[in-house]
């Protein structure tokens, strides 16, 4: 796997989480009403202060046993069978998509936003209560804990092959950018009310984005085989 090949999955496979309605993505829709088109920069910037610890806790505790087969296949496997597993899951949620996103959106969307000012904090304090949300909101979120310890680690055990912790630290890179993108676009939209984003969009992006996934999981499925033979 080259860099290009490492940066197009770790995007198709970080997609998932980065673009799955949760409450990262609410919290940052409600805080833009109030501290402006930048929240989700802060937020992102919160989200990361506790999620590169932890990938790199996990890179860490899985380099020691990356030598032996057998756990190199386990995981490959797993990590194959939960992005297959995610991804029909998400097919099937996306397919039948109910208004809850769309609600949010759409109120994001809606003209006559306000963005008001704390009248309590001001200056460099204002800005803090963004990013404690998005540190907060993702250290109590299962889910995500789950995503990286089931889809993620094939992001992380593929780093670790390509140049170890130095291959983690550039996988993250391609990573984060994502969750800038995405909740800084959010809260723009938030913001300014502008409608960027329609239900229907949303919906085709993520029936393709999860149809995608199937087939990555099971392209590593079949390349895990054929690279580790046990027998």
């Amino acid at each position: 796997m080259n860099v290009l090949e490492l940066f197009l999955f770790v995007v198709v496979v970080s997609l998932s989480g980065a673009l799955s309605p949760g409450p990262l993505t609410f919290a940052t829709i409600k805080y833009s009403f109030e501290y402006g088109g930048k929240t989700g920069l802060l937020v992102s910037l919160g989200h990361m202060l506790f999620e590169l610890p932890l990938v790199f806790g996990i890179a860490v505790g899985l380099m020691s046993f990356m030598e032996n087969n057998l756990v190199r296949f386990s995981i490959g496997v797993a990590g194959s069978l939960a992005l297959i597993l995610f991804g029909a899951l998400e097919l099937k949620r996306s397919t039948s998509m109910n208004a809850d996103y769309s609600t949010f959106l759409d109120a994001a969307g809606g003209g006559g936003v306000s963005v008001r000012k704390n009248s309590v904090l001001g200056g460099r304090l204002i800005f803090l209560q963004p990013v404690l949300v998005g540190f907060i909101f993702t250290s109590l979120n299962p889910y995500f804990i789950v995503w990286w310890m089931s889809i993620g680690l094939a992001l992380i055990t593929s780093a670790l092959s390509y140049a170890l912790l130095l291959g983690v630290g550039l996988m993250y890179v391609f990573h984060v950018w994502l969750d800038y993108a995405w909740l800084g676009a959010i809260s723009y939209i938030a913001s300014t009310g502008r409608r960027f984003m329609k239900s229907k969009h949303i919906k085709v992006t993520s029936i393709i984005l999860s149809a995608v996934m199937i087939f990555l999981g099971l392209y590593l499925l079949y390349s895990i085989i054929v690279e580790i033979r046990l027998w």
